[in-house]
């Protein structure tokens, strides 16, 4: 992961972590409530029933009966909900120190006693064990493709064969020029940011930004090609970041 963007995220983790996630005012710290903390998680219910049923509909599968991984799982908005519906054991990845703290706390609170959270360095995968279904999501646009291409490769060799991946990755986006432009550029450029920070808040700032990156489809799927026979995809397109789900079944082993 790009420098820039592992600080970024490390900001946003001490700051906002809710915000960084979902980015509607009321989930920033100054305003977050009972009741917004409780809408937040919600929302990775709904991911997790949809998960569930997509890969029951597309191999049969219920992920309920396994192990899983949740990769890039911030304060756990999915890793809990997925702890929720198994008994397995349950993994939350973060690069984030002080994520991963609030994602304990809030574990704790549930009395989720197998899930298990942990930072991890922003190169590799360690010390996690083989699971029944990886799951990622709203994580590589943040990561730097060449860097996303290792740790993707690394998640498809920590899912058991016979187990799915599920990832979303972005390739492209439909913004009007000036407004990718500005987007570019602050995600780019610190100086311009530091600028444009200081005149919105009308004080010296710099909000953090996450850069948006876009993968090839071709390498994505010659990555999966070496891993499954077949790849289902349903795009995605969040405020004109255009990307998709890639879900797959691993081969068996030979």
């Amino acid at each position: 992961m790009k420098s820039a963007s592992l600080k970024n995220w490390k900001e946003w983790g001490k700051k906002d972590p809710y915000y960084g996630v979902l980015s509607e005012e009321k989930f920033r710290m100054q305003h977050l409530s009972e009741q917004a903390l409780t809408e937040f998680f919600e929302t990775g219910e709904a991911f997790v029933a949809q998960s569930r049923k997509r890969i029951q509909d597309r191999f049969g599968l219920d992920i309920a009966k396994g192990s899983i991984l949740d990769f890039g799982c911030g304060v756990g908005r999915l890793a809990i909900p997925f702890a929720r519906i198994t008994q397995k054991e349950v993994w939350g990845l973060d690069i984030s120190e002080d994520i991963i703290v609030r994602a304990k706390a809030h574990a704790a609170a549930q009395g989720l006693e197998h899930l298990h959270f942990s930072a991890y360095d922003g190169a590799r995968i360690a010390n996690i064990p083989v699971v029944d279904f990886v799951n990622a999501y709203i994580v590589f646009q943040h990561i730097e493709p060449k860097q996303g291409m290792k740790l993707m490769r690394d998640l498809l060799e920590h899912t058991r064969h016979g187990g799915v991946f599920q990832v979303q990755v972005t390739y492209g986006h439909c913004l009007p020029r000036r407004v990718y432009a500005h987007f570019y550029l602050r995600t780019r450029f610190p100086l311009y940011n530091y600028l444009y920070s200081s005149l919105k808040h009308r004080r010296f700032c710099r909000e953090p930004v996450m850069q948006m990156n876009h993968y090839s489809p071709e390498k994505l799927f010659a990555l999966f090609a070496a891993y499954s026979d077949e790849v289902h995809v349903e795009f995605t397109n969040h405020g004109g970041h255009l990307g998709a789900f890639y879900t797959l079944k691993k081969k068996q082993s030979p």
